[in-house]
């Protein structure tokens, strides 16, 4: 970036004192846009609406280790959507990398928080109200200083004791991460995979997700993919196929 990284503490001061309030280029570029599609003379308004949940952070690890930038995506189809990123003034994201996204088209909340500690193919917290997504911010960030475990280690341990649970899955090898949620396991003695899915709310599980015979393991909901259904890692709870991005989460 050709602009100077400021920490979000001062960039919460210039947001207060007005520096970013002109719609020319060369402010906007200044208060961290970085790409966008949408016209430029909508980048001053679109700032305002995503700068709540930036306003927000209080967390001291994130306010003074973190800079900010933003981009305006565009879907293969759909409304432009915003973004805002987190990133380590160290330069060395080491699972800390982190952002939050506005009116993100795959998903029905409006506020939806993508982690690199959860990985990039599912979005780790979604809201409607960025008073709720204010504080899982503020959360993530104690939880990224003090270097806390991520919540996927947890769902890989529920999936392992659901696995370890069945007696048909028993002697399993090559446990992995196929999809956000979705895990596949071969049973040698039957030459065959087996898709688990796991959710920490059943109702935003992954396609397959058999909720009636689902088991709770430390907080998380664990059940077999249901064969009547077509496994694919790449569809939403809807069955809908999520869309390619240009410039989508991971980069």
């Amino acid at each position: 970036m050709s602009r100077e990284e400021i920490s979000v503490r001062q960039w919460q001061e210039q947001f207060k004192a007005g520096t970013f309030d002109s719609p020319d280029i060369h402010t906007q570029c200044g208060a961290g846009w970085y790409d966008w599609f949408c016209q430029d003379k909508a980048l001053a308004g679109r700032l305002k609406k995503i700068a709540k949940v930036v306003m927000g952070v209080t967390n001291p690890f994130i306010l003074d280790h973190y800079y900010i930038w933003f981009k305006n995506n565009a879907l293969v189809s759909g409304p432009l959507y915003d973004d805002v990123r987190f990133e380590p003034l160290s330069g060395k994201r080491d699972g800390k990398y982190f952002l939050v996204a506005l009116d993100y088209p795959p998903v029905k909340e409006k506020w939806t928080l993508f982690t690199e500690r959860y990985g990039f193919e599912a979005p780790e917290f979604v809201c409607g109200s960025v008073r709720n997504m204010i504080p899982y911010v503020n959360q993530l960030g104690a939880e990224l200083e003090s270097g806390a475990p991520s919540p996927l280690t947890a769902e890989e341990k529920a999936v392992s004791a659901y696995i370890a649970s069945q007696p048909d899955l028993r002697g399993f090898t090559g446990l992995h991460r196929v999809g956000g949620h979705t895990y596949s396991v071969f049973i040698p003695s039957e030459n065959r995979k087996e898709l688990i899915h796991a959710a920490l709310n059943p109702a935003r599980a992954p396609v397959g997700f058999q909720e009636e015979q689902a088991v709770q393991i430390d907080g998380i909901y664990v059940s077999r993919h249901d064969h009547e259904v077509k496994a694919d890692p790449d569809l939403g709870r809807s069955g809908r196929k999520n869309a390619p991005k240009r410039g989508g989460p991971q980069r």
